[in-house]
């Protein structure tokens, strides 16, 4: 009986010893998927710090365009105003002439 009691002991140790073996590679496992997220967390900060800093500089190019085009309009404007006043020089050099003409 004292043999069986041994090799059900030793047969105990052994998987004793397996499982700590399977438990210490488990928490390696753990240690690196660990790291893992870690580092992809840092990540996923920069991507999010970098989509904001993206969301700001358009939005101030999108101003910055606003502003352009209202400039633009502006020097239109009185554009026309001379095109106008040309014209109505024109007409009145025309008139002129005609009356000369008689």
């Amino acid at each position: 009986m004292t043999d069986r009691i041994q090799h059900i002991i030793e047969d105990i140790r052994l998987k004793t010893k397996a499982l700590h073996h399977q438990l210490n590679e488990e928490r390696e496992k753990n240690k690196t998927f660990q790291a893992e997220v870690q580092l992809l967390n840092e990540r996923l900060h920069q991507q999010k710090q970098q989509e904001e800093n993206y969301l700001a500089e358009i939005a101030a190019l999108k101003l910055e365009m606003e502003t352009t085009k209202s400039q633009v309009i502006e020097i239109e404007r009185p554009q026309g105003k001379k095109d106008e006043e040309i014209d109505e020089l024109v007409k009145e050099i025309e008139y002129c002439i005609s009356q000369l003409k008689k």
